[in-house]
């Protein structure tokens, strides 16, 4: 879902430049997603993080930018893009700089937290499906079952019937490494790239794979029982705000077909065969 690193010899201060931002001072380089490259930027007017996309990535620059606004517009914690534009056919992106460190790393640092902060993590989740999709994704309704892909038609075909409410903002990358926190209270919302217009299930089921498929493989017996908890209190925190988590089936069969072409070349087989294993038998429920 999301395309190659941009150019390593991208200059920050030549970008800001082209974006007509003045009075800048340090800029330091950070860890981003792999699809971007991000700077903290000191400006006159605050602390910045400037998002700059790969070369001829106009069109997704825009509609994050897009994307973005509309969650803004709404009142989700997601960073305010103040500046805009293009160096050398890279599309960038300068926005408010999100204080804290990721939900992730807040889990680390505050284990005793994850029940909490689960369940401020799955509120926040079930209000961004309350916000209805701007334009720039209503447009293509189906889009987030295409990520499917051609091998499967019957659950394509299922999911299309089974695909209600279907305007809702779905972030589709919606996980601890993506959205920040500060020790009180959760401050951002990241990385809004892949997000779509679609049923809320979609985006839920998608946070329950990662979380209780993918990311327990990853991480050690005492980190799993933090991750448990911090499970258990998004699926609580969701539940309190959206209790239409019905007829889950299809979407859970969804992630994990999804989940298996996003990871084929990026996972050992014995990880892969789990994920498999799980999505077989949501799709032998069908």
């Amino acid at each position: 879902m999301t395309s190659s690193d941009p150019d390593e010899n991208l200059t920050a201060r030549d970008i800001l430049d082209a974006l007509g931002v003045a009075d800048v001072g340090a800029v330091q380089r950070v860890q981003g997603g792999s699809d971007t490259a991000i700077w903290r930027v000191e400006t006159a007017s605050g602390v910045c993080a400037l998002r700059v996309f790969g070369v001829g990535e106009q069109d997704d620059c825009q509609r994050e930018r897009d994307v973005m606004l509309a969650a803004w517009q709404a009142g989700l914690p997601t960073p305010e893009v103040v500046a805009s534009g293009s160096w050398r056919d890279h599309p960038a992106l300068l926005m408010e700089w999100v204080d804290g460190q990721t939900v992730a790393d807040e889990l680390k640092h505050h284990p005793l937290q994850a029940q909490r902060l689960g369940e401020a993590f799955g509120e926040l989740q079930a209000r961004m499906h309350r916000v209805v999709a701007p334009d720039a994704l209503a447009n293509h309704p189906d889009d987030w079952i295409a990520w499917l892909g051609p091998d499967q038609p019957a659950l394509a075909e299922r999911l299309r019937a089974s695909a209600y409410p279907a305007g809702a903002l779905l972030h589709l990358d919606y996980h601890p490494l993506n959205v920040m926190a500060d020790g009180e209270r959760i401050t951002g919302i990241l990385d809004w790239r892949n997000a779509l217009v679609g049923p809320p299930r979609a985006d839920a089921a998608r946070t329950h794979a990662i979380l209780l498929v993918d990311a327990p493989q990853h991480v050690s017996s005492p980190a799993r029982m933090i991750l448990e908890a911090f499970t258990q209190g998004w699926q609580s925190g969701y539940l309190q705000h959206d209790s239409s988590l019905d007829d889950m089936a299809p979407f859970y069969a969804w992630a994990g077909a999804v989940m298996l072409r996003d990871l084929a070349a990026k996972r050992p087989p014995s990880h892969l065969a789990h994920i498999r294993r799980w999505t077989d038998g949501w799709l032998a429920q069908l």
